[in-house]
């Protein structure tokens, strides 16, 4: 590798490694792969996964700590109580991310959305980072009702 790759490679990761609440939050300083920590709408024990890739895209997946099991076997083959238990007890979503508002603000430009309704939309969410922890209010959540409050944990 030539002196320009390695600088390169040294500033990536100075950037990288910038610890939340060193400096407004952007697209790079929240980059990373978190667990789900808190989730009101869903629950004790909740279970998701939320990456936030440096190139500005996202995936998150979201659900209860238990989903009933198909006694069918086959996803297709539900019946209409395990269908709506699944549907109830989980979202996930894709598309890109932005940082907006100084790092206040985490606006997912929601790309395709178990939720049909939230496809093609950008939703902005209140955004804290404080040490490994990211902080985020879903102001209309896919339930109805009040905002909800989730909380990750860096993993990586």
């Amino acid at each position: 590798m030539n002196r320009v790759g390695k600088g390169f490679v040294v500033a990536s990761f100075l950037v990288l490694s910038v610890p939340f609440g060193a400096a407004a939050q952007s697209v790079k300083s929240v980059a990373g792969t978190y667990t789900i920590v808190t989730s009101e709408a869903f629950g004790k024990g909740a279970r998701g996964t939320l990456i936030l890739g440096a190139d500005g895209r996202y995936s998150v997946v979201l659900m209860r700590a238990s989903l009933p099991k198909f006694a069918s076997g086959a996803r297709t083959k539900g019946t209409a109580e395990e269908n709506r238990a699944v549907v109830d007890g989980s979202i996930a979503h894709v598309g890109r991310y932005t940082i907006d508002d100084g790092g206040k603000t985490l606006t997912f430009h929601i790309e395709s959305s178990t939720f049909p309704n939230w496809d093609g939309q950008a939703q902005k969410r209140p955004l804290k980072a404080t040490g490994e922890l990211l902080t985020y209010t879903v102001p209309a959540p896919s339930t109805g009702g009040a905002a909800t409050e989730l909380v990750w944990k860096r993993t990586k």
